[in-house]
């Protein structure tokens, strides 16, 4: 891939790990950044991975639970998952627009069926 200093997003690789789950990923040399587009009712399951993660909501809501702590997030709100740490969410009614990041960056999300231990689904 070449490195891109800007990029418009039909520039950038299209991930869909699942239903209800799209991606526009940036490849950096140390971290990588995903733009995800998320359906309403789109459940993420219970997953973790040894990158730190962290991230913030663009549009639309959802419930996010870290190691057991839930909350309910909303545009601006962030969120970081430590390495090891599980995680997953709950898309409610409406589009919802993330922005994940994980350090060191992510290898595995440009191959066919990627998904990470995660397992995205609508309701």
């Amino acid at each position: 891939m070449p490195k891109l200093f800007y990029a418009s997003p039909r520039d950038l690789p299209l991930i869909e790990p699942a239903p209800g789950l799209k991606g526009r990923v940036v490849q950096a040399d140390h971290a990588t950044m995903v733009i995800y587009d998320l359906a309403p009712k789109t459940i993420v399951e219970s997953h973790k991975h040894e990158m730190e993660q962290f991230g913030v909501v663009v549009k639309g809501s959802l419930a996010m639970i870290i190691s057991g702590e839930q909350r309910i997030l909303t545009p601006g709100d962030t969120y970081r998952i430590p390495p090891g740490a599980a995680h997953g969410a709950r898309v409610f009614e409406e589009p919802t627009q993330v922005i994940d990041v994980w350090a060191p960056q992510r290898t595995d999300l440009l191959k066919p069926a990627a998904t990470d231990g995660a397992k995205p689904r609508t309701q």
